[in-house]
């Protein structure tokens, strides 16, 4: 039997040799924060509230149950809404954080795709890149467990606010299964299974709820000494709940001339639930502003809240950002919203307070307005999400993508026709970039369901969203699905738009990449000319959809040999790409590496080096160290000075991008026995001129060895 928990706790694209991708396309309709995080990952988001009272025996109970199990241990701790289990497991991690070495993943299983949440959390917080040949999102969540970094100590994963069966049945599927992951799960259910212990949060103690009051209320504050009966009474009204203690303990401090006799009499006036009275009588006390901020905020999706992006859509409704200052200090005051450890600007809700607070919202007279302008600011985020995504880009946009999401999932009727389609694309870019496939394939699916209905069949949108669709499953290595959504959107555009028409040629330039990776280079070529040749007429010469074109026309050249015709061209994209977008941009990386590759082939040697080079050095800066880019570049660089015979120094490359490559699209993948293949290779030419040296050393010494009898 494994030891116990106990016991151990003392104890995108460049062309590559032996297959081709190419550089990103136009795949639209023409038109917060910090470094990662170094090991043992920890993503606590909550701080933990200062005042925390009358839980210690069930800390001492919990920590000895999540360690005695020899198998994964899963414990719940079961209770109502209010009764702070959330606040529990974040006191647990918090304080125990030592006896967890492998390092703490919080999670949230109202989310989305909680699969997408492990595999994000992998990325930001382990520098993992989940293998691309893993298509299902509970494949890359397994594979996560698998490959968790650190690879040894015990681990704590938070599963919070499991509060449905459907939530319990999807969380179950991608939970891990070793013995070295504690799994602490916070829930309103009950009998979850044989496999799930539990504990059971019910109210406060009357004597703790007394406390936990007094606590709040400061201790100058003699208002429970004064009134000890009335204090007692006003915490049974209040069931002993910690949450509603929190928030009329929160009231009560803003006003030390009220009496406990005074706020008892308010509440039940509100012929309400004791939790629902609360929210009541800290909503009346709330100014107009602070009440439509709390609406607003209700429409966000149920995650971290980066107060800069509520700003933008108070401007959005012409809201002054003093008074939206103050909102957010009141409603922080009040405990209606909870500051996160991600950041000062970060906020999270109650679940129950964001439930009131959406029911607040829903009645508001300016519902419309509030619902049109958080739809136009995720709009305007979705439209900066790039195709070819960089760590700055990913960190710049990651705590906007669950709130994105929400306006996907709950709010496309506030979206305005014309931006339906952006909010979907920004998702597809947000994940496809990062090899999360399956998400990028569900949300263009969505996509194209979506603009269909609310569009109709016959406009542009509806193409663009076959075309995006068809790049997911080209990305996947799926080209007889891609192939003929390529070709209905080139249809579509033709008939709706004319043939001269940017989309147009974005249509013809995607089914190109089809047929030159399929070998099918007479019927690439000539989709190609057209393309480049409209975006020239269309665009201009100078616009970054033309260095595309002559990238993928020159690779096509050089597959086929026509060594003359393609440099000219790799020269031209380079050139342009760096004059539109800048030195350091992942365009120019593979630029660069392109050049290279063509001069490796015709054995310019001296001139290929510093060009792979730069573009090593940029896909590592710009994309992190174990992207498939890097490993595209380590692997060309590694051949270059393999051709040269420059064994040592092509060693330890290969060695590094095979580890990428095993990585990121596993063990059997193409690319990753295209670089297996090279070191092996590589390994026994090394090993053959070491025995020829070897002989010759020998030979040496035999022939001294005569001489001396001669």
């Amino acid at each position: 039997m494994n030891q116990s928990n106990q016991d151990k706790a003392k104890g995108w694209q460049n062309k590559v040799e032996g297959g081709t991708v190419y550089q990103g396309d136009i795949r639209i309709y023409n038109s917060p924060t910090g470094q990662l995080y170094s090991s043992p990952p920890n993503n606590i988001p909550y701080r933990g509230v200062a005042n925390f009272v009358g839980r210690n025996e069930k800390l001492v109970e919990l920590h000895k149950k999540l360690l005695q199990n020899d198998n994964a241990a899963i414990l719940a701790v079961a209770g109502m809404g209010g009764m702070g289990k959330t606040e529990l497991a974040t006191q647990y991690a918090q304080r125990n954080k030592v006896n967890y070495p492998g390092g703490l993943c919080w999670l949230d299983a109202r989310k989305l795709d909680l699969a997408a949440e492990i595999v994000e959390f992998a990325k930001f917080y382990m520098k993992l890149e989940v293998p691309r040949t893993l298509l299902t999102s509970q494949e890359q969540a397994k594979w996560c467990w698998h490959n968790w970094q650190p690879q040894t100590g015990l681990v704590l994963v938070v599963l919070d606010n499991v509060d449905d069966v459907t939530n319990w049945e999807n969380s179950r599927q991608v939970l891990p299964t070793d013995n070295r992951f504690c799994i602490l799960m916070t829930t309103r259910l009950r009998n979850l299974g044989s496999t799930v212990q539990q504990i059971t949060l019910n109210e406060l103690s009357p004597n703790d709820a007394l406390n936990l009051l007094t606590a709040l209320l400061g201790e100058n504050d003699r208002r429970v000494q004064r009134e000890p009966q009335t204090a007692a009474n006003l915490c049974k009204w209040l069931g002993y709940l910690p949450l509603g203690l929190q928030l009329v303990g929160a009231y009560l401090a803003e006003d030390p001339n009220l009496s406990l006799t005074e706020i008892l009499q308010q509440l039940p006036a509100q012929q309400k639930s004791q939790l629902e009275a609360v929210f009541e009588l800290s909503w009346q006390q709330l100014d107009s502003i602070t009440q439509r901020v709390g609406e607003l905020l209700s429409l966000f999706a149920p995650d971290i809240i980066p107060w800069q992006i509520v700003e933008s859509v108070s401007q959005q409704l012409n809201w002054a950002k003093v008074d939206v200052d103050e909102a957010r200090k009141q409603l922080y005051k009040r405990h209606l919203i909870q500051s996160v450890a991600e950041g000062e600007s970060c906020y999270k809700i109650h679940p129950l307070i964001r439930e009131f607070l959406q029911g607040k919202q829903v009645e508001s007279k300016i519902a419309n307005e509030l619902q049109q302008a958080i739809s136009t600011i995720f709009v305007e985020i979705a439209k900066t999400i790039p195709d070819s995504l960089t760590i700055e880009h990913i960190k710049s946009v990651q705590l906007a993508i669950p709130h994105l999401a929400e306006v996907a999932q709950n709010l496309t009727a506030a979206v305005q026709d014309e931006d339906l389609i952006y909010i979907f694309v920004g998702l597809g870019r947000f994940y496809e970039e990062q090899g999360l496939y399956a998400l990028a394939e569900s949300w263009c699916q969505q996509c194209l369901s979506t603009v269909q209905t609310r569009l109709g069949e016959e406009h542009p949108n509806v193409a663009t969203s076959f075309n995006n669709l068809g790049a997911i499953y080209q990305s996947q290595g799926r080209d007889d699905q891609a192939e003929p959504l390529y070709q209905q959107a080139l249809a579509l555009r033709k008939r709706l738009l004319g043939e001269e028409h940017p989309s147009v040629a974005t249509s013809l330039a995607c089914l190109a990449n089809i047929y030159s990776s399929q070998g099918r280079y007479d019927q690439a070529e000539p989709l190609y000319l057209q393309a480049l040749e409209l975006r020239k007429r269309l665009l201009g010469e100078a616009n970054p959809s033309v260095a595309t074109s002559l990238n993928n026309l020159a690779l096509l050249y050089e597959f086929q040999g026509r060594y003359d015709q393609a440099e000219p061209l790799f020269l031209q994209a380079l050139e342009l790409n760096k004059r539109l977008l800048g030195d350091a941009h992942p365009s120019v990386a593979t630029n660069l590496n392109n050049l290279a590759s063509l001069y490796k082939s015709q054995g310019r040697y001296d001139q290929a080096e510093p060009l792979f080079l730069q573009a090593l050095e940029l896909n590592k800066r710009l994309l992190g160290e174990a992207h498939p880019h890097v490993a595209t570049s380590l692997n060309n660089l590694a051949n270059l000075y393999n051709s040269q015979r420059r064994y040592d120094q092509a060693e330890p490359l290969y060695l590094q991008a095979l580890e990428i490559r095993q990585q990121v699209f596993g063990v059997n993948h193409p690319n990753t026995v295209t670089v297996r293949e090279n070191l092996e290779n590589l390994q026994a030419q090394m090993s053959a001129n070491r025995k020829v040296k070897n002989n010759a050393n020998n030979n040496s010494l035999w022939e001294k060895f005569l001489g001396l009898f001669e």
